[in-house]
């Protein structure tokens, strides 16, 4: 059994870097960025200031740079701040969020299983 849970941690974590770099990719991968957004909510902000802006968000340096920054971070759940609204910590608004998904979450299941005990004693039977 002992074996069978290493062998398992050790997949575990090739698997966990795989599906960081396929988020980190598809997260570059979308059009624009937030120097594009800023720009687009300020159209008179001058070069100068999205190359701070870039500079500000480690833009200005390698993939794998970014991609370690980014990892770190992660690693912490400083998931930064949000470009588009208030420019409060993206951590806070998940928070702030979060009972009303559990809810959700919960009686959704109370409905699944309401429905899915009655349909499988039946099909037993």
């Amino acid at each position: 059994m002992l074996q069978y849970i290493a062998k398992r941690l050790l997949f575990m974590a090739p698997l966990l870097v795989g599906i960081t770099i396929i988020c980190f990719a598809v997260m570059h991968l979308a059009p624009g960025s937030p120097t594009d957004l800023q720009t687009q909510m300020n159209p008179r902000a001058s070069a100068e200031a999205q190359e701070r802006l870039r500079a500000m968000y480690d833009l200005d340096k390698p993939l794998y740079h970014q991609y370690w920054i980014w990892v770190k971070k992660l690693a912490v759940l400083d998931l930064g701040q949000s470009f588009s609204t208030d420019h409060r910590p993206v951590a806070d608004k998940i928070l702030e969020r979060l009972p009303i998904t559990i809810l959700l979450n919960v009686l959704s299941l109370i409905l699944i299983l309401a429905i899915a005990i009655p349909i499988g004693v039946l099909s037993a039977v």
